[in-house]
């Protein structure tokens, strides 16, 4: 009964991670530091286990700051699983868009 947060990619300007959730009633990542130094304005998450509808986890990213990511979840039955559930991508502007 665990989230397990998982390294992908941690660059200078961009950071990516993997969330599981193990347990049902597991509903935040909890603070994730980022390391970017700043705070990322380019925040994307997507679902990367397929899950049925009525177990759905819908992970969405709730809190960006200039050392963290936090995630949560729904607690719906069914929710929990060992595999991983979804991805965050957290970046700073490159310098062409800024």
């Amino acid at each position: 009964m665990a989230v397990t947060n998982t390294t992908v990619l941690a660059g200078t300007s961009t950071f990516i991670f993997d969330i599981a959730a193990t347990a049902d009633g597991d509903v935040t990542t909890g603070n994730v530091a980022h390391g970017l130094g700043a705070i990322p304005l380019d925040i994307s998450g997507v679902q990367i286990l397929s899950q049925a509808i009525g177990a759905l986890s819908a992970w969405a990213v709730t809190t960006v700051d200039i050392t963290n990511v936090v995630c949560t979840k729904l607690a719906t039955a069914g929710s929990g699983n060992a595999a991983k559930q979804y991805r965050v991508r957290v970046s700073l502007p490159h310098s062409i868009v800024k």
